[in-house]
């Protein structure tokens, strides 16, 4: 969206408008008593949202699209969206001024988590299937993978509709919000810290864009949890944007303000914390049809 979008969007979310639109108001009367706002604003914003394609005409006045069911209900997280979690990171944004003085992010909105969630559950199929195949060309001979903050789960779905063992590691709040839409996927679920791991005999142990949200020593903290994961022979990866690749610096943005030490690493790096935690044979690639690059390593063996 055009960012002067967003920002009407931001202004329509905070004066409670949109609340009043996805309730019980359907005109621009209605909607500036119940939001308290000016039934100019009522009325320029309902105009925005219809060209949008968040709001329809009906005989009433106006009604919510299904792209305005992220705001709506969190109950399902595949039918959020991105743009509730666009908003958030545009909050976030906002905020940046005080996050660079201070060097504590600001506070995240009650929903955060599961909008973060529905706006990786509208990743591109071809995307996902893209990071699964470069994970297997690196692995051929993989039987089980252990994906670490796989979120909604759509890697991990994607690897065990491949005739993968899968198991997926998250967060227990992020666990508690999948659970229910995993149910009928072979995936298990695992609550604990990504930066802990567990312990394991995985022949594969997958990360996607996960690198970009801790710096260098929770990123080290983390490769050790993947070696400790990985069985005999067993390999890590990392599909993300690296700084040699297509470098977004709105990306760069958006991590400055929503974490706290996270950033799009340079892939060297990335290499040397794969080197650190005991994984050899460290190589880097493109991930095909997408914007992203891997970085893989092999478990050294144990004397």
């Amino acid at each position: 969206m055009d960012y002067r979008e967003l920002l009407l969007l931001r202004a329509a979310r905070e004066t409670g408008v949109l609340d009043a639109l996805v309730s019980n108001a359907y005109t621009p009367e209605a909607v500036a008593e119940e939001a308290g706002v000016t039934e100019r604003a009522a009325r320029v914003t309902i105009d925005a949202l219809l060209d949008m394609g968040l709001l329809e005409e009906v005989e009433a006045g106006v009604e919510p699209t299904n792209r305005m069911l992220g705001f709506v209900t969190k109950t399902d997280v595949r039918s959020i969206g991105r743009l509730p979690h666009e908003l958030d990171r545009v909050e976030a944004l906002v905020d940046l001024p005080e996050t660079m003085e201070t060097g504590e992010v600001s506070e995240r909105p009650g929903n955060w988590t599961r909008n973060r969630l529905g706006a990786r559950a509208a990743e591109d199929d071809a995307s996902v299937r893209a990071a699964v195949s470069a994970a297997v060309r690196e692995h051929p001979d993989a039987e089980d993978v252990l994906v670490v903050s796989g979120g909604p789960g759509g890697h991990a779905v994607e690897f065990a509709r491949r005739g993968f063992d899968a198991t997926l590691l998250d967060t227990r709040d992020v666990v508690d919000a999948v659970d229910p839409l995993l149910e009928r996927e072979d995936v298990d679920l695992v609550a604990g810290d990504p930066l802990e791991g567990v312990d394991g005999d995985f022949d594969l142990v997958f990360h996607a864009r996960v690198a970009r949200e801790y710096g260098p020593e929770d990123n080290r903290r983390l490769l050790s949890a993947a070696s400790d994961a990985a069985g005999e022979d067993g390999m890590a990866i990392h599909v993300d944007a690296f700084r040699e690749g297509a470098f977004d610096a709105g990306v760069a943005a958006e991590l400055l303000a929503t974490t706290e030490q996270g950033a799009v690493h340079a892939e060297g790096a990335v290499g040397e914390w794969f080197a650190d935690a005991g994984f050899a044979d460290v190589r880097a690639g493109d991930v095909p049809g997408t914007a992203y690059r891997f970085v893989a390593g092999r478990r050294r063996a144990t004397e």
